[in-house]
């Protein structure tokens, strides 16, 4: 019998990157996906049915309809689950994913998964357990950590992966998201460095952590693949598209630093404490781990010069 794996955001960034990796390995036949979505007959969830995917209506917000949906989609049981919330956009803060990341674990609890993968966020290396930080969506991240870590250890009957990875090379795109970041990362960070990973990167991490459970058993992994400042991420952009990255006014940047409270508190620290994963060892770990460079080229949607 293949295992079931529940996963959230499955139309979105990490989600979806979930699936392509777990759908894409030699594995594949091992597990049944069920891909969580709020509009079932949306073009993205369509495609994950024409996949193999099955799909699950429910929203974060009512994380037992989630499990009551799956119950109607397979009579097996949920072996794994996926949990990704997202803290900023309508209707959403650090507060309610907080809610919905705790929720989630009591839940899979409750409903027997045995492995469950948390996405989390980078906060200093080895100290990242310790380290709440100032930044709100930081913060709610640390604590639905501590929360899966102690319903689990309460509990004995679930384990548990937690990813951290840091912050996405697909932040960098021609629209105008992709501008402001960029434009904050410039005016920001200056020449201090930041630590990039691909999105694709967290979904193998995360396919790998289901592939490789008792590997990755209790275990919380660092995510980057690359390590720049925006001048030397600019270089390389440069010389693989024929243009430079994507920014907008100067004075736009600056003033998202001071003007929306959680970028310019996340900014900071970047420039006073930083991400801190040791890239060399993961990349023992994925030998396809994808630096700058490599995303660009190969994932990133920009013209090739």
């Amino acid at each position: 019998m293949s295992k079931v794996i529940l996963i959230t955001g499955a139309t979105g960034k990490q989600g979806g990157a979930t699936v392509d990796a777990l759908l894409s390995s030699p594995q594949s036949s091992d597990f049944t996906i069920l891909a969580v979505t709020r509009n079932p007959s949306s073009g993205s969830a369509q495609k994950l049915v024409s996949r193999g995917c099955k799909i699950v209506q429910g929203d974060l917000h009512d994380v037992p309809g989630i499990f009551k949906s799956a119950r109607e989609v397979t009579t097996d049981p949920t072996w794994g689950v996926f949990s990704v919330q997202v803290p900023m956009g309508k209707n959403a803060s650090a507060g309610t994913e907080e809610k919905q990341g705790k929720d989630l674990v009591d839940e899979a609890i409750k409903q027997g998964v045995k492995h469950f993968v948390y996405t989390s966020v980078e906060r200093g290396g080895p100290n990242s357990y310790e380290n709440p930080t100032e930044v709100p969506h930081f913060i709610s991240k640390h604590n639905i950590e501590h929360h899966l870590h102690d319903a689990t250890a309460k509990d004995g009957s679930m384990s548990y992966t937690i990813l951290r990875p840091v912050a996405f090379m697909d932040n960098v795109t021609p629209n105008f998201f992709g501008k402001m970041f960029d434009t904050a990362w410039k005016a920001g960070l200056g020449d201090k460095k930041l630590q990039l990973i691909a999105v694709a990167d967290i979904g193998y991490m995360a396919a790998q952590a289901f592939i490789k459970s008792d590997e990755y058993k209790n275990r919380a992994v660092g995510l980057a693949g690359a390590e720049l400042s925006f001048k030397e991420a600019n270089k390389i952009f440069k010389e693989k598209v024929g243009m430079d990255m994507p920014v907008t006014f100067g004075f736009m940047g600056s003033a998202l630093l001071w003007g929306v409270a959680e970028m310019g508190i996340m900014f900071k620290w970047f420039n006073d404490v930083g991400y801190g994963v040791d890239i060399p060892a993961l990349r023992k770990d994925h030998l396809g781990l994808l630096d700058f460079g490599d995303w660009v080229e190969k994932k990133s949607g920009f013209a090739k010069k």
